[in-house]
Parts: structure tokens; sequence; C-alpha cells
């Protein structure tokens, strides 16, 4: 079995944003339908017939950002961040938020990516027993990231054409539960009840990683 490696992601970056592969909606379909099935067989090496993970986030992750700015809403990522920078600092307006938190918040792609690290370290901690490597928690995480971003694109349009706000936190809540529907499938093995609590326990380790890093930040601005 061909593992993800070191070797293997850089190979893999490369050929995700230089060149166009030919499975880009064989991988949104397989992603919508069988998710947990279709990650394994990527790790497996079956990779044939998958666009790049890096290429496939970055192109969701794009075309979400665009559509909120031109439907003048906020990304999830510009809200959370403005409020825990705000929180962490004590401040009352989104202008005292530090300079590269502000740019976290305009740049959602590559925020996105950025943020994958955190998150699959979150996941790596939370399915040890699984016998996944970081590298492969990463590797599942940018396509699942990727799924996120359409359905924050989906909500984002719904909102934009019925004005209706409720739809922003239920695009949150739906991206959360194809994580859990996505790991249910990806750690098939064990139990059930077990494996629901560590995709809780997932984000659990994320937003601590995340506010570690919004308070980082607060003090690199201040130094």
């Amino acid at each position: 079995m061909n593992r993800i490696n070191l070797t293997t992601v850089l190979h893999e970056l490369s050929e995700g944003v230089f060149q166009v592969n030919r499975g880009f909606f064989y991988t949104l379909k397989a992603l919508f339908t069988r998710p947990g099935k279709s990650l394994q067989e990527y790790l497996n090496g079956k990779r044939k017939d998958h666009f790049k993970p890096v290429a496939y986030v970055l192109t969701w992750s794009t075309l979400y950002f665009l559509i909120a700015q031109l439907s003048g809403q906020n990304t999830w990522i510009d809200d959370l961040i403005t409020g825990w920078m705000n929180g962490a600092a004590g401040l009352d307006s989104a202008s005292a938020v530090p300079k590269i938190a502000t740019w976290f918040a305009k740049n959602y792609a590559y925020t996105s990516l950025l943020l994958l690290p955190l998150f699959s370290l979150a996941s790596y901690l939370s399915f040890s027993k699984f016998g996944k490597n970081f590298l492969e928690h990463l590797v599942v995480n940018t396509y699942l990231t990727g799924q996120q971003a359409i359905i924050y694109a989906l909500f984002a349009i719904g909102r934009a054409v019925t004005g209706w706000e409720i739809l922003e936190p239920f695009s949150l809540l739906t991206a959360i539960g194809y994580t859990f529907w996505v790991f249910w499938q990806f750690f098939s093995e064990g139990n059930r009840i077990m494996n629901i609590l560590r995709t809780l326990l997932t984000y659990v380790w994320y937003l601590i990683f995340c506010v570690g890093l919004s308070l980082l930040l607060v003090l690199i601005d201040k130094l």
C-alpha cells in the first residue's frame, strides 16, 4: 500500500497547484455520496481518478469567498476571527483587530490551508488508535475542507436569494455535520459511539488550538 508520507505530499502539492486533473467532478460526487470510502481509496493508492487535494480546496474556497464578497456577506472565518480577536484582546471594534488577523479573515482560501494543520493535529490526536499518520489526516481534512466550502457557498447563495439570515448558523451546523458523516464512514472500525465522541473531541482540540493561535497573534501584535 502506497501510504501518505512527506515525499507523497510534496509530489501531490506540486501537481495540485500546477496541473489540472480530469477527476474534478468524480471527486466532487464521491465526497458527497461516499466520502469515507473514497478517501480510504485515495490513501490506499487509488489516486488516478481523484482531483488533487490542495487544488480542490483552493478551488472551492476561492469560489465561496467570491460568492460571499459579491453578495455582501462575511465568510464564517471572517466572523469567527473577528469575534475571537475582539474577545481575546478585550476590544470593542473590529478596526482594532491585529493586522495579521485581518489578513486571515480577508484571505479565506489561504486561511483554510493555514488552519488545516491545526484541525488535522486535532483529528490525529483524537483518532490516534486507528493508525493513520498526521499527513494522512492532513489529506483527508483537505478534501473535507474543500467540500465544506461548497456547503458554505450554497448557503451563501441561499441567503443572497432569500435574505434569510437564519441560514448563516445552519451553514456552519451543516458543515460540522458533514465532518461527522465523513469520520463515521472513514473510521468505520471500532465502537461507533466512541467514534462520535472522538469527532467531538476533534472539535474541542481544534477550538483550543485556534484560541491559542488567536492569543499568540494578539501578543505578537502588542510587541
